[in-house]
């Protein structure tokens, strides 16, 4: 019996972008080909998507959303929070905006004016009337929290970095945040661009921009963070800002591999999140763990020297992702007085034929284990799997529906938006083409 896991950053993607077109790329050039997606219900992707979480033995989730449909926000939030409360699983629910620098990290105005104009024309179509804007964005989060903010639906803010959102929206979002209580979870230094374009622009890193105009501190999150210097991870210790660490995601995008092991020994709290990119596009919290496990074994070259154990990756999924997503004291471990939220493993399956019993469980759990080890999960005190089974949802029903709305053709209209998405693509690719000399 293993308290529940927790998934510390993701996007409730269902069905993950290589299911539904891209290859994985580096990140900059990659996220033009999610633009070609045939669209789909935000329901159906995220109940599938929590379904498969919870089997894995995932009891709480953070999910950052990315909007479908701009200009039907409402209901979109709507449908997303229902998804997570049909499931039963617990979310700490982050709406995502985005209002600066659209198309590269820099002068988006040149950039816009070096290309064809028929790309122009794409690029510059105004976004429907009413869609969620830099403008409105604080107060409709701040009224989702009014409505949805429980103990089963944490709502926060989700800033999708600081290289895209403007000073103003940041500042404004860490006043309302830090008025409602309210987490931040904000993606930064995924990228070597991205730290790049902090000394470029700033003269110095996005973590130090960060802390300059008041936005790290408790309460925030920051996904990915690969590239961070020796002085930012002292930074992010010092304000006690928060990190999610996804190992699968950092390679299959080609990020890199994040400095976890130092800055967990500086201090700072360290999570793990899939981010809907698992080894397996299956979401299996397990399988994430081992990945985590094995990535950072290499800490020195030196004989016997430290590496992340098991225990520390165990603790990242479980106790430290309980701190980020605000229920410190109530989940992460199995003590009384806490939620119970709770995972039981077929154990001897996992040993099946013989593990030597001097072995650490939480050893076996990384060396071995697999989503299909999962039995019974409890959320809240409620059977939400049992015997691998899923209780809460059709998973079947929920397949189906989504093989028939990503299967049909692509209208003319999409094919057409999807050859100029991989144009603009190749002009993407050539604007960075010098970064990394300067």
């Amino acid at each position: 019996l293993i308290p529940g896991l927790i998934n510390g950053h993701g996007h409730g993607r269902g069905l993950s972008d290589f299911q539904r077109g891209a290859i994985d790329n580096t990140l900059e050039s990659w996220l033009w080909s999610t633009r070609n997606y045939t669209p789909i219900s935000p329901y159906d992707d995220i109940a599938y998507s929590a379904a498969r979480l919870m089997k894995s033995g995932v009891t709480t989730c953070m999910h950052n959303h990315l909007l479908v449909n701009p200009a039907d926000y409402e209901r979109e939030f709507d449908e997303s929070l229902q998804a997570y409360k049909d499931a039963g699983i617990r979310v700490q629910f982050n709406p995502g905006i985005r209002n600066d620098n659209p198309f590269v990290y820099g002068d988006n105005k040149k950039f816009l004016s070096s290309l064809p104009d028929h790309l122009q024309r794409l690029l510059t179509t105004p976004p429907p009337i009413g869609s969620l804007n830099g403008d409105n964005f604080v107060k409709v989060v701040s009224d989702l929290h009014a409505r949805y903010d429980n103990p089963m639906s944490k709502i926060g803010f989700g800033p999708l970095a600081p290289q895209w959102c403007t000073k103003e929206l940041l500042v404004e979002i860490r006043r309302a945040a830090d008025q409602l209580g309210a987490p931040i979870h904000i993606h930064a230094l995924q990228s070597m661009f991205q730290k790049i374009y902090g000394l470029k622009s700033f003269g110095k890193t996005l973590i130090e921009y960060m802390e300059e105009i008041g936005f790290l501190g408790k309460g925030l999150t920051i996904g990915h963070c690969v590239w961070p210097t020796e002085s930012d991870i002292e930074l992010l210790a010092k304000t006690g800002t928060a990190v999610t660490h996804h190992p699968s995601c950092n390679l299959r995008v080609r990020n890199g591999i994040a400095p976890v092991a130092q800055m967990l020994q500086a201090g700072v709290v360290v999570g793990l999140g899939i981010d809907g990119k698992s080894i397996n596009d299956d979401d299996d919290m397990i399988e994430e763990m081992k990945q985590c496990f094995l990535l950072h074994r290499i800490t020195s070259l030196d004989l016997d020297s430290p590496y992340l154990t098991a225990r520390q990756v165990f603790n990242m999924a479980t106790e430290n992702n309980s701190i980020l997503l605000g229920y410190q004291g109530k989940l992460g471990r199995l003590e009384p007085g806490r939620l119970a939220d709770m995972v039981l493993l077929n154990y001897q399956e996992m040993c099946h034929p013989f593990v030597d019993s001097s072995q650490d469980p939480i050893d076996t759990l990384l060396y071995r284990g697999i989503g299909r080890h999962v039995h019974t999960v409890l959320i809240n005190g409620n059977i939400v799997v049992q015997d691998g089974k899923l209780q809460t949802l059709d998973e079947e029903m929920l397949e189906k529906r989504l093989v028939e709305q990503t299967s049909r053709p692509k209208t003319d209209k999409e094919k057409e938006f999807a050859r100029a998405n991989n144009e603009v693509r190749s002009h993407i690719v050539n604007y960075y083409k010098n970064w990394l000399k300067e």
